[in-house]
């Protein structure tokens, strides 16, 4: 600041004003007048500001405030930039695990199951893999020139998308295009569509649970279960094992004590004492001591021994065993429909020998109301339980004879059901084709069993 001259003359206040090489704010410091000077004014600090290039976010109350108390030779500050605010970086949050480790189940006892390890990953399309936050871009800041200062953008999240997985169009997850399992491979999620054991289903693997195709190079262990909710391939035999397929099984070898159910075709090589259930066809070479439900056609080289329900044809090579083991073979939805019927009637016995019961001892507990004109608590309670068991069978008992009703029309219209067998019908093989039964007590060969024009059933030379 100028000092004042010996001879007294009067100096005017000044204002200095101090601006950073990044202009992010402006200091002022005010010197004050000397000799009877000029005081500082507002116009004046804005002009100074000016002078500075200042004209962006000025704190013109504080600026007003110092010169009204005449503060001098104290540094302030008398604008400030608005600094920009840095974008976020994007981030990406799995919902699966990036490790393939196989953990066996523990139930609320903390029993484990050595047997269900968690190989398979479920996911069905459309699920979604990671949730992915998008980065920011910030926001632009302005120094005390009035120049923007621009903002740092956020980074967007590292991550790879594997086969069978899409990032969504806005950006925000990556999903499954398709059912599958899930697995991490090459720094990627990825999801296939089947899944193929190199091996054995045994210990090592545990059980399989997996919404699409299942292929088994090797076999099924004794105790272990296999389910697909599409189809299952298996190059080895099935032992004590249970297989459940939502479309189609396909063994190369056998099974063996196991259970099978599908809701497609079966094909197999043999089958022994095993249980096979099945909405579609079944192609097998030989069936030994299995029960067997099949909503389609059977074709097998020998049925021996066992209980095969059959909803459509069959085409055999051999009916039985030369040991004459009994081989029960019901063709056609009326057989089935013959024997609930039969159970109704059975159920419907049974309610009409409860509504007897109830009878008795309600018309006996009446008797006695009129007798003592009051009943004990625990009779009133007893003719109580019975009113509502009797209504309770009359229920029942409705329910069941209409549904006979429906079965009775069922059972009007024929179903020309027939076995074609190619080679021999042994004694022991009982076959039914709608209420019609036939027990065959020799060996024939080569014959068609269907059903005569009077709905009998007749075995014809093939």
């Amino acid at each position: 600041m100028a000092e004042a001259s010996n001879n007294g003359y009067p100096v005017d206040s000044e204002i200095v004003v101090t601006v950073p090489t990044d202009f992010t704010a402006a200091y002022m410091i005010i010197y004050p007048p000397k000799n009877g000077g000029k005081e500082p004014t507002f116009e004046k600090a804005m002009a100074a500001l000016r002078a500075k290039a200042v004209s962006f976010n000025i704190n013109e109350e504080l600026l007003r405030k110092v010169i009204e108390a005449k503060i001098y030779e104290k540094e302030f500050k008398a604008a400030e930039a608005i600094l920009p605010v840095n974008g976020t970086d994007g981030t990406i949050t799995y919902k699966y695990s990036k490790e393939n480790k196989f953990v066996p189940d523990e139930d609320e006892n903390g029993f484990v199951d050595y047997k269900n390890l968690g190989f398979i990953k479920n996911i069905h399309e459309n699920d979604t893999i990671a949730d992915i936050v998008l980065p920011t871009q910030g926001t632009h800041g302005t120094d005390v020139r009035g120049v923007a200062i621009p903002a740092v953008p956020g980074e967007k999240a590292r991550y790879s998308v594997g086969s069978g997985t899409r990032v969504s169009d806005d950006g925000t997850r990556i999903y499954a295009l398709w059912d599958g399992h899930v697995f991490f491979k090459d720094n990627a999620f990825c999801v296939d569509s089947k899944v193929t054991i190199n091996g054995d289903v045994d210990a090592s693997v545990g059980n399989i649970d997996f919404a699409g195709d299942v292929i088994i190079k090797g076999e099924v262990l004794e105790g272990f279960r296999v389910s697909s909710g599409k189809n299952v391939t298996i190059m080895g035999n099935v032992t004590n094992a249970e297989i459940n397929a939502g479309c189609s099984v396909t063994i190369k070898k056998g099974s063996i004590n196991s259970k099978i159910v599908a809701h497609g075709d079966i094909n197999c090589d043999f089958c022994e004492y095993s249980d096979i259930s099945t909405d579609g066809s079944i192609n097998v070479q030989n069936f030994v001591m299995c029960t067997v439900y099949c909503g389609g056609d059977v074709k097998a080289k020998s049925l021996s021994g066992g209980k095969y329900t059959i909803l459509g044809n069959a085409e055999v090579g051999s009916l039985g065993t030369k040991n004459y083991v009994a081989t029960e073979i019901i063709m056609g939805d009326n057989a089935l429909l013959s024997a609930e019927k039969a159970e109704l009637a059975k159920q419907t016995a049974e309610c009409d020998s409860k509504i007897d019961r109830c009878n008795q001892v309600v018309d006996f507990l009446n008797e006695k109301r009129k007798e003592l004109k009051r009943l004990p608590e625990d009779k009133e309670e007893l003719l109580g339980s019975m009113v509502k068991t009797k209504l309770a069978c009359q229920m029942e008992k409705k329910k069941a004879e209409q549904r006979i009703k429906e079965i009775d029309a069922l059972l009007s219209q024929q179903q020309n059901r027939s076995i074609i067998c190619k080679g021999t019908v042994y004694p022991g093989v009982n076959v039914i084709i709608n209420r019609s039964v036939q027990k065959f007590a020799h060996e024939i060969n080569r014959v068609h069993i269907h059903l005569d024009e009077n709905g009998s059933i007749i075995a014809t030379s093939y």
